[in-house]
């Protein structure tokens, strides 16, 4: 199951996706000047590296198994990359710059370009972002016939409750050589939560569980001045991040659709679980996990199977080979993944 590595672009000029955002006292460069990054090849080789990505993908199962607004707002494409957007711009907002607000328009010119969602998509993401609560609508005090859109609190929480399920694991990453000084600081930080999170078994942290229940509103911890911190200096890197994932074709053929994402962090841990390549994974579970039809969890697993991570050897997902590929695309996946991460830190 080793995999070819792809490297993490290192051009920070690539425009993927959407357009640049340009924050006028962060650039993308001032956290590269002092610093080597770790790449995806560095990050295979660490010994660590599958205890890491292990943490992850039960971190991220816990997050959002069940949670069907969540898993739908924040995995499927075209809504993850509108999500971003939306946070991203609005941290890099100056009230003395009106080309700054976040306004629907600016979202709108923003995200068009990528191909990924149109206008009428975009307008339809914010009504919906609306209706959950994790957009406002306001007046500009500076020009009232405008408004502006405002993450809730409930947004920058479940951004920080997302990035908190990626980042705490690295810390068992902080012994490696070349990782630059600001973000082996930033890391180490993580490992007090890294703790925390390995219980006997290695398991995810407990706050992020039990499995809530379908469109919850549960209540997650409140985002940090430092985390909307992080994501105003991530807004710079946000056309390099897309870039990178748009590289993993058969992850992103997933993610392309409801429930895919999950459905592939769902098989992966319980390849993980049982320690064999051959699951069980009826498609009413799928459904019960991800909020999707049985229908659409057959088409899902159908799709795996087509682009040759899966092998299905029994009706309604009772007998599932997990193939090479799907193990490959997930080391590939996830060190890239953590890679970003700990150049974004």
């Amino acid at each position: 199951m080793n995999a070819s590595i792809h490297r993490p672009q290192q051009n920070m000029d690539v425009v993927y996706g959407a357009a640049a955002i340009t924050c006028a006292d962060v650039k993308a460069s001032s956290r590269d000047t002092d610093m080597a990054h770790p790449t995806a090849d560095d990050l295979k080789r660490h010994p660590a590296f599958r205890q890491t990505r292990d943490m992850v993908i039960a971190n991220l199962v816990q997050l959002f198994r069940g949670d069907y607004l969540l898993s739908r707002l924040l995995l499927e494409e075209g809504r993850f990359v509108t999500f971003q957007a939306i946070l991203c711009l609005s941290a890099c907002q100056n009230a003395e710059e009106r080309e700054t607000w976040l306004t629907l328009g600016r979202l709108q010119t923003h995200l068009t370009p990528s191909g990924l969602t149109s206008r009428n998509r975009i307008e339809a993401l914010v009504a919906i972002f609306e209706r959950y609560g994790f957009l406002e609508r306001r007046k500009a005090e500076e020009d009232l016939r405008i408004s502006l859109l405002a993450p809730s609190t409930r947004m920058w929480s479940s951004d920080a409750a997302f990035l908190d399920a990626q980042t705490a694991p690295l810390a068992l990453m902080a012994d490696l050589p070349d990782l630059g000084e600001r973000a082996k600081t930033a890391v180490t930080r993580l490992r007090v939560a890294a703790q925390q999170s390995l219980d006997a078994d290695g398991a995810a942290p407990a706050s992020l569980d039990p499995v809530a229940p379908a469109w919850s509103a549960r209540s997650l911890g409140p985002a940090t001045a430092g985390h909307r911190s992080w994501r105003r200096s991530f807004a710079a890197h946000l056309p390099a991040f897309l870039a990178m994932r748009a590289r993993h074709d058969a992850v992103m053929r997933l993610t392309e659709r409801d429930g895919g994402y999950l459905v592939f962090l769902l098989l992966l841990q319980e390849g993980l679980s049982l320690g064999s390549d051959r699951v069980c994974m009826p498609y009413e579970t799928i459904s019960e996990s991800t909020g999707v039809s049985r229908t659409h969890a057959r088409l899902l697993m159908e799709q795996a199977e087509a682009l040759g991570l899966v092998s299905l050897r029994a009706r309604g997902g009772r007998d599932i080979a997990l193939l090479d590929a799907l193990w490959t695309a997930a080391d590939d996946w996830f060190a890239d993944n953590i890679s970003f991460l700990m150049r974004s830190l």
